[in-house]
Formats: C-alpha cells, sequence, structure tokens
C-alpha cells in the first residue's frame, strides 16, 4: 500500500503518512502538495523563503496550512538547507527558528530532530527525498532533506546514529521515505553516478541504470532505502514512496522538471502536546 495518501477533501491538499498515521496518533506527519490552481500559480502552494516567492506570500502559505492542521504557527521550525549533513537537535527554546525569516532558521542544517512536544519540524522539496525517523522508544521525531549530496554523505544513517545517542532502540526505530523524483526521471553524470556507485560493494541496477555514455538514470529513493537497512533499520520499519514529483506536475513542484522556476513542498513531523499541557 502506498504509504502517503493525498488527502482530496481538504482546503490546503496534503500527503497524510497514512501507517504512522494509524499506528502512532500522538504525531503529525505529512507532505504538502500542489492543487489544480498552482501550476498556473505556483506560488500559491510554495512553502520556502529561498524562493522567488515574495516572504509574505511564504508566510501566509506557511499559516494557512497550520491552521489546517490545527497548529499554532509558532511551532514551525525550520533549518537553512545546504544540501549538506548537519542535523541539529531542536530544543524548546529554538520552537519557532525560520518561520518568518530566514535570518533565524538553524543554519546549515539539512536534518532536524526535537524529544519536544509542540514543535513542527519542516523541511523543504521539488524533487529532493525527505525522510521521516520516529523513535517510539524514546519519543523523538526528525526530518532530513536527501538530495543526491546528502544521500552519498549519510544524512539518513546519521540521523539514525544521532538517534540512537538520544535514547532510540535501533530496532524498533521507523523511517518513511517520502515523494521525489524517481529513477523514472532522474538522469545523472558521471559526478553523481561515481559517488553513489561507491556506497554498495556489488553493482546495483535498481539504483543505476545507465542510459548513454556518460549518463546514468538514478532511484535515490531506494539508495536511501538501502542506506537505511544498512545501519540497521527493520525492512518491515522502512516505509517508500511510489509517487515520482517529476512524474506528476499537479501535485508536486519539480525543479528538474521545471527548469528551476517553481516552488517547494514542505515536509513536516511533531508530536502533539498532551491534553495537560493545554
Amino acid at each position: 500500500m502506498e504509504p502517503f495518501q493525498l488527502q482530496r477533501d481538504m482546503e490546503v491538499p496534503t500527503f497524510a503518512l497514512v501507517p504512522w498515521k494509524r499506528d502512532f496518533p500522538e504525531l503529525l506527519a505529512g507532505m504538502s502538495a500542489r492543487d489544480g490552481e498552482s501550476i498556473e500559480d505556483p506560488e500559491r502552494t510554495d512553502y520556502a523563503l529561498h524562493t522567488d516567492t515574495p516572504a509574505e506570500r511564504v508566510i501566509h502559505n506557511r499559516k494557512r496550512l497550520m491552521a489546517q492542521l490545527g497548529v499554532p504557527f509558532s511551532a514551525w521550525t525550520c533549518g537553512e538547507q545546504v544540501h549538506g549533513v548537519n542535523i541539529r537537535e531542536v530544543t524548546a527554546d529554538q520552537c519557532g527558528r525560520g518561520g518568518r525569516s530566514m535570518e533565524t532558521a538553524l543554519s546549515a542544517t539539512d536534518g532536524l530532530f526535537t524529544q519536544e512536544q509542540g514543535i513542527l519540524l519542516t523541511s523543504f522539496y521539488a524533487d529532493c527525498v525527505p525522510l521521516f525517523f520516529y523513535s517510539p522508544d524514546a519519543e523523538i521525531v526528525g526530518v532530513a532533506h536527501a538530495g543526491w549530496r546528502g544521500t552519498v554523505g549519510g544524512i539518513g544513517p546519521r540521523m539514525i546514529r544521532e538517534l540512537v545517542r538520544h535514547g532510540a532502540v535501533r530496532e524498533n526505530i521507523r523511517a518513511a521515505i517520502a515523494p521525489s523524483i524517481g529513477g523514472c526521471c532522474y538522469e545523472v553524470d558521471e559526478q553523481v553516478a561515481t559517488p553513489v556507485a561507491q556506497l554498495f560493494p556489488e553493482p546495483c541496477p535498481e539504483i543505476l541504470n545507465r542510459t548513454g555514455e556518460g549518463k546514468w538514470k538514478l532511484d535515490l529513493k531506494e539508495t536511501n532505502r538501502r542506506l537505511l537497512l544498512k545501519e540497521g533499520l527493520s525492512e518491515r520499519h522502512v516505509l517508500v514512496t511510489g509517487w515520482c514529483t517529476s512524474c506528476h506536475p499537479e501535485l508536486f513542484h519539480s525543479h528538474r522538471r521545471d527548469r528551476g522556476r517553481t516552488g517547494r513542498m514542505v515536509s513536516f513531523i511533531g508530536m502533539g502536546k498532551d491534553d495537560d499541557d493545554g
């Protein structure tokens, strides 16, 4: 079953991570989507402040999404994504960083995790791979932005090690790989293919397929899945989407498809506050 299901009855289109929503009702985890109108108006569903969309429009979009999720806008927390592998723990005093301006985002950070309730970790995408993490033992949530550089640098395995260091039981950690560009559409050159191939001792045609001289089709989702399994996650605890962001312009922004002139989806994850906390 596809783990990321489009919520068609919502004013703001989103994908819900349905298996986690069922098994872990304390979690809020999902990803934004485009709607029909945003094909002509990409700013309508742009959630990132590093694009050409005016900041006030992005903040309006963020507030609209948060209102639908039933979460105060002050909970929106994000990093300054640089296609790196730096991971930061978000504490209560950092809640809200990056919500209203790039200047307050956690600097040079592509992975976020928290043990705090009431913080919504957010991350932005237009083809790169969103990685979700949850430790039910230690009550830790995390999100990581994995383009090809972050994937080769091991941001997924690094996140697992951080969670374990903070009390998670490795065998019980859940991970989910969200909508991103698929192997059907992501053609790369030797600069990308060579370091990806070096991650695995044997050739993996499921990951890299030669399409011509110096050209390969790359499946980043499968690459990340295998890296998470190599780091010790149970195969049954790693969910992988079938959605390709490039194949579905009606649902996703795609940097590759739209030649850089596009917005960004947002992936989000957080733990709700206990009722006693108000």
